[in-house]
């Protein structure tokens, strides 16, 4: 995949290594505050039981504890933090350093990274919180008007597009998209983005990007065609939904949109982790392991519903408690002709463990959008069931290209 970029030019600094090692020492810390915490609740429950003769132990026993895991947490901190300003110093001086983000396994790291916790990098501005961003090779001569672009999944980058590349197709950058470009000269564009946001967020990001996209191509675009893996075919939605809002310029070039393995009625996943969450709230012993599992990102959490606007979450005070499932979807985009692919483990999608278990991530009722209480309004027969694959499968399989060739290869 070519990488020419629309994203800024990496820091000299190397911030991203110093705010790495950061990161680890506080996620050090925050451990031992939650084991300390556990341990505390544990013990006061049994002190409680022994009655107000073992209140001299208890103080006694609170107070060496809290000190310890304190101390603790403080040292595994400023050992990070030491660690990664000489850690950067170092890289900064090295004129062959490459950021995270450029490197195969750092590029890996900093999307799982951004997926759990996106929204809290974002919030203090860390330098490993990603920016949405396009990515294309801006070189190459046959740049034309019928554009494709691809969106990845939580917990993804752009470079996800290339998994099993190498087994698959004896070529480690092979995508789907440049076969298509090779095949039948539709350009791909892989954006980048932070999937811990509110995925309402990233669909207005996407809906500035695409505006300027279609502004500064070097040739007319004549015709756009979206692809959106997992959360990629929310954050398509949303933008189309806020662009034709505004008018965006580039929402009537949109002809195709294709979906894999997109939740449109939300993720089983979420919905336990919510359940899990209220749960383990119930007892103080269990609180702290509710409070570290509360912390993951919004994008996450709007998973549970599949919720593409502010005006899905904005009113829900708490997204771990008690909801109830949303009666309507948003509408798909008019003027585009929608195709989705869900996969299966199993080879049939109408079993009772299919139902459950889907491609491991999604059921192929969300995967189509045919719910008991909510249907998207997907045609069926511009839909493809796909057994004996799992989740990421659909980033890069030969079955999957030959679906896609199948269909983006029409006039």
């Amino acid at each position: 995949m070519p990488d020419g970029t629309a994203a800024p030019a990496a820091d000299p600094s190397a911030a991203d290594i110093r705010a790495a090692a950061a990161l680890a020492g506080r996620g050090v810390a925050a451990t031992t505050a939650m084991i300390r915490d556990l341990h505390v609740a544990i013990a006061r429950r049994a002190f409680t039981a022994s009655g107000p003769p073992a209140t001299p132990a208890r103080l006694l026993h609170d107070t060496i504890s809290t000190s310890v895991y304190t101390t603790v947490g403080v040292a595994a901190r400023v050992a990070a933090t030491a660690a990664g300003v000489a850690a950067a110093a170092r890289a900064a001086a090295d004129p062959s350093y490459r950021p995270l983000v450029e490197r195969p396994r750092g590029n890996v790291a900093l999307g799982a990274l951004n997926g759990a916790w996106g929204d809290w990098l974002d919030r203090t501005n860390s330098p490993l919180a990603l920016s949405m961003s396009a990515h294309y090779d801006r070189e190459d001569p046959q740049l034309t008007g019928d554009v494709s672009v691809w969106l990845h999944g939580l917990c993804e980058t752009d470079v996800a597009w290339r998994l099993g590349a190498a087994d698959h197709y004896g070529d480690p950058h092979s995508t789907h998209g440049s076969r298509l470009h090779d095949e039948y000269g539709l350009t791909p564009v892989y954006v980048r983005y932070n999937t811990g946001l509110h995925i309402s967020a990233n669909g207005r990001s996407l809906d500035e990007l695409l505006t300027d996209l279609v502004a500064g191509w070097p040739t007319p675009v004549k015709r756009l065609t979206l692809v959106g893996h997992s959360m990629g075919g929310l954050v398509i939605r949303s933008a189309a939904a806020q662009g034709c809002e505004k008018d965006s310029p580039w929402v009537p070039l949109v002809k195709r949109v294709v979906y894999l393995g997109s939740p449109h009625l939300g993720a089983p996943l979420e919905v336990g982790a919510a359940h899990a969450t209220r749960a383990l709230r119930r007892l103080a012993e269990t609180k702290p392991l509710a409070d570290a599992l509360a912390s993951r990102s919004v994008g996450i959490k709007d998973l549970r519903y599949g919720d593409l606007l502010e005006a899905d979450w904005a009113e829900v005070a708490d997204p771990d408690g008690v909801r109830d499932e949303p009666s309507n979807c948003a509408p798909l985009l008019d003027g585009a002709d929608h195709y989705f692919i869900g996969a299966t483990l199993g080879a049939r999608h109408d079993t009772r463990v299919a139902r459950i278990v889907g491609d491991a991530l999604v059921p192929f009722a969300s995967a189509s959008g045919t719910g008991r209480t909510r249907k998207l309004g997907l045609d069926v027969e511009r839909g493809r069931h796909l057994g004996g694959l799992h989740h990421f499968d659909l980033l890069n399989h030969p079955r999957v290209y030959a679906v896609l060739r199948e269909w983006l290869a029409r006039e």
